[in-house]
This record gives C-alpha cells, sequence and structure tokens, in this order.
C-alpha cells in the first residue's frame, strides 16, 4: 500500500500538538494552530460539497494572507492540486492558467486600487462557466454565483477530530503546479508531489533548524516555490508565521522589531531596502537568528552587512521551482562569492539526483574545475510539466545559467543563458514582454533586456519601434497601456524609443547589443 503524505501528517500533527499556539499574524490578529485546523476542514468539507475531488486542480489568486495556507492545505485534505498563481495576474493571465490546468475553482481576491476590481473574475466566467469562483474580500459585494470565501471556511462548524488516524492522500500524488517562467513566454507548470515537497521542507529543517520558538517573517509570495516552502517549514515545526500581503522596508522592519522575528526570509533586493530604511534608534534587529536567501547574488558589501548589522547566520540557496538545489550554510564558503557545494538528492520517484556539473555552452562535454560554463544538475528522472513535454529525459536537467565549479567543489553563480530578467528574485520572460508590446497598436517592435538596478539587481528595459515616431511614447503611458495584460512586476522600467531593434542573423532580438544602450545616448531612457 502506498504510503500516506507525510506532509500532511506533520502539518496535523502540529495542529493536535499545539492547538492553543498561534500559528500566524496577520495585520495585527493571529490564528492558533487549533483555528487553523477549524478552517481548513470547514473548506475541506465545502470543497467537496462543491464537487471537488481527487486530482482536481484548484488555482489560487489571493495574496499572502491565512486564507491563502488555508485554501492551500484545505485542496490538499481533498486530494486535489494547488496551482498558486500571482496576486497581480490580470484576467486574461487568469483565463490562460484557469484553462492551461483545466481548473476546476478559482480563488480570487480583487487587487488594491483596481477601477473595476471584479473584472478578472467576469473575464474567467465568461471562459469557463462551470469554474467555481471564491472571492475573498471586495466588501460586501460578491458577483452572482460565486461563493465567499469567509463562508466557505466558517471554523465554527462541527469537523473530524484531528488525529494521525485521518485518512490522507499519497506521497506520489502532485501537491502543486508551481509556473515558471518560461523563455517562449508561456509560463510551465512545474509538477511537484507531496514527497518531493516534503524532501525539501526537511532539507531546509536540517540546514538551519527552527523550531516552536521561532517566529518567521514572511513576505516572499506564497505562490512562489521558496515562500510556499519556508511556510511549510514554519507550521510543520511549531513556529509562528507573521505575514505581509506586499513588501515594504518599512513594514518588514517594524514587524521584525514589534513581532520579535527569527527567521527572515528573502532576495538581496529584500535586505538591501531594509538596511536603506533601517533606523537603529526605531528598529531592533536583535532577535534575529537566521536570514534564508536565494534568487540572486550578492553583492559583497550587503553580505557583510547580513552578518554585522543584521546580526544572522545566512541559509543561502540556489535553486529553481523544478525542484534542483544547491546551498550552504557555511560563512567562509559564501563570502568566497559561492553558494556553497551541498546538493539536493531527492527522494525516489523525484528527479534531483545529487549530481552538478559545468557543461560547454554547446552541450559537448562536461568542463573542468574553474572554467565557465552551463550549471546542470543530473536527473534520476524527467522533470514533468502539466500540458507541456518533460525535460531531462537524458539525465540531465540544464538550467540556462552559467556557473563554474571552483577548486573545492563550491558552486559560483555567474549569470544566466536563458532570456529572463531577475527582477528582484522574480524572474520575467523577456519574449513574454515583447509580445504583449507588439500587441500594441502602434507599436511594431519590441526588445527586452536587463539593466543593472543597484536594489533589484536586474531591471526590465525596454526598446520599441513605434509605427510612426512623431507619435511619441513615454514610459507611465506605455505602463498604463500594458497593465491589462501583464502582471506589475512584468512591467517595463526604462524605456527607449529606437529606430530599430538590433536581431541576429536568425532574427531573435540580440540583447548582447541591448545591453550596450547607455542613459546618455540619443536613445535614452523616456521614464
Amino acid at each position: 500500500m502506498e504510503s500516506v503524505s507525510e506532509l500532511i501528517k506533520a502539518l496535523r500533527e502540529a495542529c493536535r500538538k499545539w492547538p492553543e499556539r498561534p500559528a500566524m499574524t496577520f495585520q495585527g490578529r493571529s490564528l492558533t494552530y487549533g483555528q487553523f485546523w477549524d478552517r481548513v476542514e470547514a473548506l475541506a468539507a465545502s470543497y467537496r460539497g462543491l464537487g471537488v475531488k481527487d486530482k482536481d486542480r484548484l488555482v489560487c489568486q489571493l495574496p499572502n494572507s491565512p486564507e491563502y495556507l488555508v485554501a492551500l492545505v484545505a485542496a490538499w485534505e481533498c486530494g486535489a492540486t494547488f496551482v498558486g498563481v500571482d496576486h497581480d495576474l490580470t484576467g486574461p493571465e487568469l483565463v490562460s492558467i484557469t484553462g492551461r490546468t483545466d481548473a476546476v475553482a478559482l480563488l480570487y481576491q480583487p487587487r488594491y486600487g483596481n477601477d473595476t476590481p471584479m473584472a478578472p473574475l467576469d473575464d474567467v466566467r465568461a471562459a469557463f462557466p462551470g469554474v467555481h469562483l471564491i472571492v475573498h474580500g471586495g466588501g460586501d459585494v460578491v458577483p452572482e454565483g460565486a461563493h465567499r470565501l469567509a463562508d466557505l471556511a466558517d471554523g465554527s462548524r462541527p469537523h473530524p477530530a484531528i488525529g494521525p488516524e485521518s485518512p490522507g492522500v499519497p506521497d506520489s500524488r502532485t501537491a502543486l503546479l508551481l509556473l515558471t517562467s518560461g523563455t517562449t513566454g508561456l509560463p510551465k507548470c512545474v509538477m511537484e508531489s507531496f514527497s518531493a515537497l516534503w524532501a525539501k521542507i526537511e532539507c531546509f529543517t536540517t540546514a538551519f533548524e527552527p523550531d516552536e520558538r521561532d517566529v518567521h517573517l514572511l513576505y516572499l509570495p506564497l505562490a512562489h516555490a521558496l515562500g510556499l516552502k519556508m511556510s511549510m517549514v514554519a507550521l510543520t515545526r511549531g513556529s509562528r508565521l507573521v505575514l505581509m500581503d506586499r513588501f515594504s522596508p518599512a513594514g518588514a522592519l517594524q514587524r521584525i522589531t514589534d513581532e520579535r522575528i527569527t527567521v527572515l526570509p528573502g532576495t538581496p533586493a529584500h535586505f538591501q531596502l531594509m538596511l536603506d530604511h533601517l533606523d537603529p534608534g526605531a528598529h531592533d534587529l536583535s532577535s534575529l537568528r537566521w536570514a534564508v536567501a536565494g534568487a540572486a547574488t550578492f553583492p559583497g558589501a550587503l553580505l557583510q552587512q547580513m552578518y554585522t548589522t543584521f546580526g544572522v547566520r545566512l541559509f543561502y540557496i540556489y535553486g529553481c521551482s523544478e525542484g534542483f538545489l544547491c546551498y550552504t550554510t557555511d560563512r567562509a564558503e559564501i563570502e568566497t562569492g559561492s553558494v556553497g557545494h551541498r546538493v539536493f538528492e531527492g527522494p525516489a520517484g523525484t528527479a534531483p539526483d545529487g549530481r552538478l556539473e559545468i557543461f560547454a555552452r554547446d552541450g559537448s562535454e562536461i568542463l573542468g574545475r574553474g572554467a565557465v560554463g552551463e550549471i546542470v544538475f543530473g536527473a534520476a528522472g524527467p522533470v514533468r510539466y502539466w500540458g507541456q513535454d518533460s525535460v531531462a529525459q537524458d539525465g540531465w536537467y540544464h538550467t540556462g545559467d552559467l556557473g563554474l565549479i571552483d577548486d573545492e567543489g563550491r558552486l559560483h553563480v555567474k549569470g544566466r543563458m536563458k532570456e529572463l530578467v531577475n527582477r528582484g528574485g522574480l524572474k520575467v520572460s523577456c519574449s513574454e514582454v515583447e509580445s504583449a508590446l507588439t500587441a500594441l497598436p502602434g507599436i511594431v517592435d519590441a526588445g527586452i533586456f536587463p539593466v543593472p538596478d543597484r536594489i533589484l539587481g536586474e531591471a526590465i528595459g525596454a526598446c520599441v519601434v513605434l509605427a510612426d515616431p512623431r507619435d511619441g511614447l513615454g514610459l507611465e503611458e506605455l505602463r498604463a497601456r500594458l497593465r491589462h495584460s501583464l502582471a506589475r512586476h512584468k512591467l517595463p522600467d526604462a524605456l527607449w524609443v529606437v529606430d530599430g531593434v538590433p536581431r541576429t542573423k536568425i532574427g531573435k532580438v540580440d540583447r548582447a547589443a541591448l545591453r550596450l544602450i547607455e542613459p546618455g545616448s540619443a536613445a535614452a531612457p523616456t521614464g
């Protein structure tokens, strides 16, 4: 008989063991482990009442909140697969994901400041009339035919007892579809099983040993791999999560001070912004003991401030949504500019096999120590995507990133081969933004490329060719025109209006040539 999910068992056990302990705090209010499980069981029963069944997909657009985590675990209790997406997705983007995953339900919360808050919901309803729409927030008005999440997750209802005897789902079942930017512009949906997810949670837990005394600050999106895993690390260990629905440096610093945060996940961009806003007279960082960092490399000066100003130990991760990781907690390794030498090995039936090599850029050979090439992980089996071809079927997963392995076996990340902009840890497909630009009236060609940014690491630069150069085009106008088709983090940060977009001999955008554009040139940014 196939084993039951260890992750679900661990979550149940934490709620059974610590029913009165605060599990999470959000906007000044706390939810205990017992209350959390009450809501999970209530929502799971409501899901079943709507017809949600084993292996169905549920798409969740909610921002970070207790409701997000209740919706997630309730889906797992039903044996369903959870699809977390960015809260900023537009109506067309939500329609695309709902259709591609053949979802049976969409959990939706209107975006703050949106003049037409229910328009994306209307887009999904028009495209897929049979999809259940579950709404959180938005005041008292819920569109006709939609369900209010607060009613479905009413924890005051009777629910089954919490205990290890409760039924569960197999470890091999797909727990999540993780969206990752594809180089073709179409996001890939990585299929992550419960066993693969649990193995990474155990890897993280072993690395920095969190326990019930810890308080984790989480502003990283729960829809993204690192944010989701950090939430599960906290909840399975009896820790308390302090959730932020959107990052702000002042807000994060205040919560560290007020809530006595001990574990601080983030990216270098987050940490730099907090340092820029730090007021030693108003902010107390003395409770911090660990920072968990990924998604981008650390500038040397910032790295030293992590150890001195923040006063933390650092758990540093290089990885991807496909499940491959290299990591370290060793300060000496990190100070060399590396991400260490420990490579994650997944459980049986998953792809990561613990190998790491540097391949020549054309894939023809494995390179020796010190040579720069593509970072490639060994794969015991294929990496599976929902609705798309699997990769790594030859035993290797190609990251598209450049790096080298030094004489001590440590991995150094040097850049990218993939056509992505790493905007503060959020990967944005160049071709996706280019397609949106050329779909706008008056733009005949476009090229996207990364531009250096002190805080984000990389920002999104856009070169556009206008049908009539006399029309002119400003950055804010362009961003406004794109807001109906692209999430906010995908909007260009700088704009050049040019006579032509440089291309290679086979017609691809020549991003190396685009990077030579200087702010002081004739094609200077307009905003």
